[in-house]
């Protein structure tokens, strides 16, 4: 593209100055010959400008150092076209020619030659500086990505150490109580863990294989709990093709049995809902309890959760604390509903 301008750019000049020329001094084709020579020569002298400029990283220069430059390199080139073009007027007009030089027709001559000249200085570091600021701003964007991926893989891994250490401490309680059970919640565990290194690559699993996972969560927690621990999950099936990040909603599951069933002697239910609102998921966290009892604190997990989905999805994620009446209390996540 860059020859392509340069070829037709100053094609276009030295046509209408051989046009200008015929007009005044008739037609002759030594104007061809002048044409192409000028037409070369000022293709010649403006890619050695753009050659100088890239290798002293002109575009870089503070504005004032910038401008003197090109001056220079203007008030240079031009002075070359005028001493090419001098005496190849005096050649190819010969006696027709009653131009009388004086200082005065010599700077008419060049800043004739400075118009084009600068034009193509405007129209190139124009491209150069759109160019640089659309470079710029990908790398900025690609910049940005890897630092919300990078953030978001630090998140996770905050909150998997939590979710390992609550379910040890739950099979810890039964080694010596019953053994079978114990065992059994091992193996719950080893599965939950699976499950997690496998979703732990990815941005986004679907509801369902998340719901899977608080399935055996609360399996696990169960043989801990026993009777103080219930649950439901309701929503339509169709919703579970919706994508969340994985172990967003195992974070709020575990909340509700941390701030929730084990502050309560006769524990309670935890309820799971979803639907679909409009373009948007709507899920809800419901458990027993009062905000009083987190001593206004809203914890780790639950504040990794919110800026995960701020990192993910902007300010059109939402994720709310508030009670639901005196005895629950429950978490609203809000997520753009999308299908994989």
């Amino acid at each position: 593209m860059y020859w392509i301008f340069q070829s037709v750019g100053w094609f276009a000049w030295a046509s209408n100055e051989a046009l200008l020329y015929t007009n005044q001094y008739g037609w002759k084709w030594a104007w061809v010959f002048s044409s192409i020579i000028n037409i070369l020569f000022a293709v010649i002298l403006t890619h050695q400008y753009k050659l100088i400029s890239h290798r002293f990283h002109w575009q870089e220069l503070r504005f004032s150092r910038l401008i003197q430059y090109n001056l220079l390199a203007l008030f240079v080139m031009a002075g070359l076209l005028v001493a090419l073009n001098i005496p190849m007027d005096y050649m190819f007009l010969g006696e027709n020619y009653e131009v009388v030089l004086s200082p005065f027709i010599v700077l008419q001559i060049f800043f004739n030659f400075m118009k084009p000249l600068a034009i193509w200085q405007l129209i190139y570091f124009f491209f150069q500086y759109s160019k640089k600021t659309l470079l710029m701003e990908r790398q900025n964007n690609q910049l940005e990505r890897t630092i919300l991926e990078t953030e978001g893989k630090v998140l996770r891994a905050q909150m998997n150490p939590h979710f390992v250490f609550n379910a040890l401490n739950s099979i810890r309680a039964l080694i010596t109580e019953d053994p079978q059970k114990a065992k059994k919640g091992i193996n719950q565990l080893s599965k939950l863990l699976r499950s997690s290194l496998l979703t732990d690559r990815k941005k986004t699993i679907p509801l369902s294989e998340e719901l899977e996972t608080i399935a055996d969560y609360l399996a696990l927690e169960k043989i801990r709990y026993e009777d103080r621990l219930d649950w439901e999950i309701r929503g339509e099936a169709s919703f579970k093709k919706a994508q969340i990040p994985p172990m967003l909603l195992q974070t709020l599951v575990e909340n509700s049995i941390k701030h929730g069933i084990s502050h309560s002697v006769k524990g309670g239910k935890i309820e799971i809902l979803f639907e679909k609102l409009t373009s948007f998921l709507q899920i809800r966290v419901i458990n027993p309890g009062n905000l009083k009892s987190k001593d206004g604190e809203v914890g780790l997990g639950l504040e990794n959760s919110r800026h995960r989905i701020q990192l993910l999805f902007g300010e059109t994620a939402q994720l709310i604390l508030r009670p639901l009446d005196k005895n629950k209390v429950e978490a609203v996540l809000i997520l753009p509903y999308f299908e994989d």
